[in-house]
């Protein structure tokens, strides 16, 4: 037998907001693609375990900032690591004044801009190209000034915004915002005209004129979120993805993404490429006829972005055209794995739950007469799901 799908689109759209499920966060929360060779290196590996519950307990935030560069061998990591640890005993040797926090760190915000961050380049996303190069974005920037501080014993967050990120200094109760980008950019906020102008540089210039000039800094704010140094590093993950992604090599980009997310679940800067992502991938998989991994990552797209329309209609394409192929070679465990996933993700409307209740009523006639008892159960089992969901109304909502 054959169920149908919707057309597939490519195109944005608009989508109700949902209510994620438990069930869909544990089904969602840890995928990798699996391939016969390692996307992650063994050392990226590790961190992926340390940063699942979202928190480093094995890694110091240097080790993971130099990993996430891509340090990929333990002893080039030691290399790296002496590193940072003569760059902080060179800032110690200063003897900073304890009661002028303030001051002391404007004094390493200038040490940094005149021996390492030497270049701004949009391209140098990493820490590996500060220390090779001298060269920086605001990312790599910010990250290296605010560890420093840290280590040095001075708090610090950073502000993502959907373009830009920066430091915020806390200097007890006061929040100093230091822009990473520019040697003149400790408290540079002092000047919010001057600052709204200086952002412009991180703008499309048609994007920037929208906005207006004199309202950059208001609009960025309005945006984006204060995140922890943790949640920082995330900010170097997207930056490998969004390289893999260039080099077309999607999985390796995807994975970079799902390791990004463990670090920051909600990155304002990375909103547009993710979509990208998801987009390009998506309809990869789809010339490919590699309708599985397309559910996978197109239902991943659509809990994460469920103001998507697209992201749900081309999801259950790729439902519907797996179901075809998994009824012809009689794979009932890949048909009962897919259709909890589907359900889980709560974007079916009452035609798309009609065609599935058809379908698995075939199932179950299938896994009776093969006298396969346990299955037929969990066949049941999702049957009374569907059939309560359609009599109840749950999917006329969509």
């Amino acid at each position: 037998m054959s169920i149908g799908c919707s057309n597939i689109r490519w195109v944005l759209g608009n989508h109700k907001p949902i209510i994620a499920a438990i069930l869909l966060l544990l089904i969602f929360a840890n995928r990798q693609i699996r391939s016969s060779t390692p996307v992650l290196s063994e050392l990226e590996i590790q961190l992926q375990s340390d940063i699942a519950d979202h928190r480093l307990d094995d890694f110091p935030l240097i080790e993971a900032a130099f990993i996430l560069s891509g340090v990929d061998h333990p002893d080039s990591l030691a290399f790296y690591c002496r590193w940072y640890e003569e760059l902080l005993q060179s800032l110690r040797d200063y003897h900073f004044d304890s009661a002028d926090r303030v001051g002391s760190a404007a004094k390493v915000f200038s040490y940094l801009h005149a021996n390492w961050l030497l270049t701004y380049r949009e391209q140098a996303t990493t820490l590996i190209d500060v220390v090779r190069h001298r060269q920086f974005n605001c990312v790599a920037g910010t990250l290296l000034f605010n560890l420093v501080c840290d280590d040095l014993g001075w708090s610090t967050e950073a502000f993502e915004t959907p373009s830009h990120t920066y430091t915020l200094f806390s200097n007890f109760t006061e929040q100093i915002a230091v822009e990473n980008t520019t040697p003149m950019g400790f408290d540079i906020m002092r000047n919010l005209h001057d600052y709204s102008v200086y952002l412009r540089r991180f703008y499309p210039q048609n994007e920037a004129v929208q906005i207006g000039f004199d309202r950059l800094y208001a609009y960025e704010n309005s945006k984006g979120r204060i995140i922890n140094n943790t949640e920082l590093l995330g900010l170097l993950a997207y930056n490998r993805a969004y390289l893999s992604k260039e080099n077309r090599d999607y999985a390796t980009a995807y994975e970079y993404v799902l390791l990004a997310q463990s670090f920051n679940a909600d990155s304002r800067s990375n909103v547009r490429f993710e979509v990208s992502l998801y987009q390009t991938w998506g309809k990869a998989l789809f010339d490919e006829q590699n309708y599985s991994l397309a559910f996978q990552i197109l239902a991943d797209a659509a809990y994460r972005y469920w103001n998507i329309e697209e992201f749900a209609k081309n999801c259950k394409a790729a439902y519907f055209l797996s179901m075809n192929r998994f009824w012809q070679v009689k794979n009932w465990p890949e048909s009962r794995r897919m259709t909890e996933e589907l359900l889980a993700l709560d974007i079916l409307d009452p035609n798309d739950a009609r065609q599935i209740t058809s379908h698995l009523q075939a199932w179950r006639s299938y896994l009776v007469q093969q006298n396969r008892t346990p299955e037929a159960q969990e066949n049941a089992s999702l049957l009374e799901q569907l059939i309560k969901g359609i009599k109840s109304g749950q999917f006329e909502k969509r």
